[in-house]
Formats: structure tokens, C-alpha cells, sequence
């Protein structure tokens, strides 16, 4: 029988003993960190002396998916690293790329860090100097290339800051995602009383949950609980504060002024996101995920064009905080207008991305 292409020979992931194994970072003790972001980056096993009990106690975590071994399977690519370095998957997949059958390579802190943004270099964990240094670089890794204005400059820097908390209790990020999905509902109820007091407030709410938006996502890549359920929560939890927002302003302000043209505006905003959701939705339940990004309209819209420079403007990040801002100097009403007509743009977009794709499967299925 032929011998498989290198390719499919996964990298085992050889931890040597080190102090501070055990040493928490970003919540997770070094060791298991070090072992799941190998699995994230395809190792096949992990390799521990059968002899050291501590540190494969460290391993016994049920998101560790990969065997722990006490001998490198015949053949593997080997990866060694001590137990108490913080690399980042990137760096552990790049390594392992093209390594011969039964080769290793040990990775230090010496070695460069990955072309990838936001990514650190490997640093060895054996002081609180390098502890304090390998968690601010972990969690500065989390910073997103596609994040908006308001997210680069303002958002993530909040975001991080809770997340950093968040990871060292109990609480797991979809039932972080429930509650930030919480304050989106109250700033919609607090919106619909109608006084200025209130669509200030809900505008505030509606803010603090674009900003707190991101440690649900934070908290489960810093501590690899990502899942189909936390994406959908993600994505349903945004398009319900939207839409409860602009509908709640909606009424306030006509509640306020009596003018149905808010009424009118609000319900627009509702109602065309609510099919254009129904419709992404659908796209994303047949590929299986919940990730909103996967929808061909969210890549195409980072695309060129003249107007390219004001995609940022439209990006959820920025108009919420516009929103807080419109509310605050008493403008909600003509920004409620703006967002309705910015929500039938979309709408038809999204529709014609629907027949983009419907003609590409007719042409694949001719």
C-alpha cells in the first residue's frame, strides 16, 4: 500500500517539561493552551512522558479533542516545545508546514512571529514579567483586520478590557452573549417611553451593547469554547437589538411628537431587516453556520468602488455610536429617517445577492 502524501501525516505536539506549567493564562493553565491552539493548528496528538502525572492532568480538559500519548506515532512531524510557551496557532501551523515525514523542529521564543495580524511571537512564561507581557499579547491577538472605525479606535480597547475579567470566572460566552442581548432589549423598551431622557438612555444601552458585542467572541476564541450556537447567538442577539432599537425609537419618538413619519421609519427599519435576516439566515443554515460574515454580501461589500472609503460609515460599529450621538444632541428622529432608508438599500442588496447566487446554481446544476 502507498504511502500517504506528507500532508496527511498530522504534527505531533511534543511538550517537555517546564515550570509554571500550570501558570493561567488568559484562563486556561499554559500547557492546555499550548495543546489547543496545536489542535486548532492540526496536530494529530500531543506527546507526554507517561511518567509525568502533573502535566498530562493539565490535558484532562474535555475541548482537548486530540489523544495525549507518551510516544510519537511512527512517522509524525514533531513540534517541541517546552510546556510553559504561549505561541500562537499560527506560529504552530506555519512550523509544521512542510515538515518531512519524522522530522522536528523546536519552537522558541526566539522564533519570528506568524504573518498573520494582530499575531505575536512564541514567548517562553517563566516570570510575572513574561506572564503580564504573553497575556497582553494574547489578548491584543483577539483585535480583528475587519473591525470598523469605532471598533479599532474605541470598542475593542472596552471589549478587551471585560473580556481579560470575564475569562477568570465562571461564566461561558454564550451565556455572556444572553446578557449582552439583555441590555440590547432594554435600551429598545427604554427607547420606546419617548422622552429624551429615555432615547438617550436606550441609545447608551444600544452602544454599550455594540461595544460589549465583542468579549462573547473574545471569550471563546482566548478560550477555545468557540461553537455553531455561540456564532447563531452572536448573530440573532445583533439583528434582534437592531431591530428592537429602531423599532422602540420608532414608537418613542412618535409617542413624543406625534409624527407618524417616525412610526413609519421605525417600522421600515423592522421590517426590511427582519427579510433581509430571514434571508441570510437561510443561506447560513445550508452551509452550516451561524457566522454573518459568511454571507457573500458581507465579503463583497469590503470590495473597491469610488465610494469604497464610506463602506466604514455603515459598518454596525459606527452607527451605533452615531445613533448615541444623534439621541444625545435631540436628532434621533432624522437619523431614525436616514437608517430607514439605509435599511431598504439593504434589503435590496441582499435580494440581489440572492439572485447572484441563484444563478450560479442554475449555471453549476446545468
Amino acid at each position: 500500500m502507498p504511502e500517504p502524501p506528507e500532508s496527511e501525516h498530522p504534527f505531533a505536539l511534543v511538550l517537555e517539561p517546564a515550570e509554571a506549567a500550570a501558570r493561567r493564562i488568559g484562563g486556561l493553565p499554559l500547557a492546555l493552551r499550548l495543546s489547543l491552539d496545536a489542535q486548532a493548528a492540526g496536530a494529530g496528538c500531543v506527546v507526554v512522558p507517561e511518567s509525568d502525572a502533573a502535566l498530562r492532568a493539565l490535558l484532562h480538559d474535555a475541548r482537548l479533542r486530540i489523544p495525549v500519548v507518551s510516544v510519537v506515532p511512527p512517522g509524525s512531524p514533531r513540534l517541541v516545545a517546552p510546556a510553559n510557551l504561549l505561541a500562537h496557532r499560527a506560529t504552530l501551523r506555519e512550523l509544521a508546514q512542510g515538515l518531512p515525514r519524522g522530522a522536528a523542529i523546536e519552537v522558541r521564543s526566539a522564533s519570528s512571529p506568524p504573518n498573520v495580524p494582530y499575531a505575536f511571537a512564541p514567548l517562553r512564561v517563566d516570570s510575572d514579567q513574561a506572564a503580564a507581557a504573553g497575556e497582553r499579547a494574547l489578548f491584543h491577538s483577539l483585535r480583528k483586520p475587519q473591525d470598523g472605525w469605532t471598533s479599532r479606535h474605541l470598542n475593542r480597547y472596552i471589549s478587551l478590557f471585560f473580556s481579560r475579567f470575564l475569562v477568570r470566572t465562571p461564566l461561558r460566552p454564550n451565556q455572556v452573549s444572553v446578557a449582552i442581548l439583555g441590555i440590547g432589549v432594554a435600551g429598545a423598551i427604554a427607547a420606546a417611553q419617548g422622552t429624551y431622557g429615555s432615547l438617550a438612555l436606550g441609545a447608551f444601552l444600544f452602544q454599550a451593547q455594540s461595544v460589549l458585542d465583542g468579549c462573547d467572541g473574545e471569550m471563546s476564541r482566548v478560550s477555545h469554547r468557540g461553537s455553531r450556537m455561540g456564532e447563531w447567538l452572536d448573530t440573532i442577539g445583533d439583528d434582534l437589538t437592531n431591530y428592537g432599537f429602531f423599532g422602540g425609537a420608532g414608537l418613542g419618538l412618535y409617542r413624543a411628537t406625534g409624527q407618524e413619519l417616525y412610526l413609519l421609519a421605525g417600522a421600515i427599519c423592522v421590517t426590511c431587516g427582519v427579510i433581509a435576516s430571514g434571508l441570510e439566515y437561510r443561506y447560513l443554515i445550508k452551509i452550516g453556520s451561524g457566522d454573518l460574515l459568511k454571507y457573500p454580501l458581507s465579503q463583497a461589500s469590503s470590495g473597491g468602488g469610488k465610494l469604497a472609503f464610506l463602506a466604514p460609515l455603515f459598518k454596525r460599529d459606527t452607527f451605533v455610536l452615531l445613533t448615541l450621538v444623534a439621541a444625545l444632541v435631540g436628532a434621533l428622529g432624522p437619523m431614525l429617517c436616514v437608517f430607514s432608508l439605509a435599511a431598504i438599500g439593504i434589503l435590496f442588496s441582499v435580494l440581489k445577492t440572492e439572485l447572484r447566487l441563484a444563478r450560479e446554481a442554475r449555471a453549476q446544476a446545468g
